[in-house]
């Protein structure tokens, strides 16, 4: 449902351990696997590998289903514009409970982001919305992390955000339209909502060229899809890995 997603984070940060240097390119292929507990009813714990790259070139980056151009690449800030393609959806196979709903798929989004970094941390904002009119929708998410070395070869990395998502977004993907409702699945609209991210990964420097990663996190859902009849849970939990080689 949202594993392409979650590997943004690990990217993110794993990708930091292979940045060039100044005038300098960067070319990084790798694997990740992520296993996530579906919010959706009947569909339980989905676990898929996705191959990625990493790439970067001055301001210019591709991380996994994330490219973008830093308009402002300072020491400590950054602002710049993003494309991005959205992992979300389902498909009406995914569980019984969802038999007779139309399949909800991807969306590739256009935005902008900001971050900031202080001896405090990392802190960041994203704007993204869709480009696809798959959802019609938009994101804004605010997050911070801060590595910590713990010694040569490992970190680890607390991190948090929190996603304002718009009704459009969320009802697209957590809605019930009039035509897809049953005796036991009532229509449902949902509204614009908040959702709660915290997580940890930790990172393996093997050498030069090789690293690991491996994290976790714990997301939490408002009550506009929560309440939805598609929807079982408020909460979930994933885990992640991800192995990278540099070129």
């Amino acid at each position: 449902m949202r594993k392409t997603m979650l590997l943004l984070p690990l990217l993110g940060v794993a990708a930091a351990g292979v940045q060039a240097e100044e005038n300098e390119s960067s070319f990084a292929l790798g694997i990740g696997v992520a296993s996530e507990d579906s919010i959706y009813k009947g569909v339980g714990t989905e676990t898929e590998a996705l191959p990625f790259i990493s790439y970067e070139n001055g301001s210019f980056y591709i991380q996994g289903p994330e490219t973008g151009y830093y308009l402002i690449d300072n020491d400590d800030f950054k602002i710049g514009a993003l494309a991005r393609y959205r992992g979300e959806g389902y498909k009406a196979s995914d569980s019984s409970d969802l038999k007779g709903m139309d399949e909800r798929k991807g969306a590739f989004e256009l935005g902008v982001t900001a971050s900031y970094d202080t001896e405090y941390g990392e802190w960041s904002a994203t704007f993204a919305a869709d480009a696809s009119s798959e959802h019609k929708g938009n994101e804004i998410e605010l997050g911070w992390e801060k590595s910590f070395p713990v010694s040569a070869k490992w970190s680890v990395t607390p991190e948090a955000s929190v996603s304002y998502r718009s009704d459009d977004l969320n009802n697209y993907y957590y809605g019930v339209r009039t035509s897809e409702a049953t005796v036991n699945r009532a229509a449902y609209t949902a509204d614009a909502d908040t959702v709660y991210e915290i997580g940890i990964s930790a990172m393996y420097q093997i050498d030069q060229q090789q690293m690991i990663r491996v994290g976790a996190s714990y997301t939490s859902y408002g009550d506009e899809i929560a309440d939805s009849s598609i929807v079982e849970d408020d909460k979930s939990t994933s885990v992640s890995l991800l192995y990278m080689y540099r070129f």
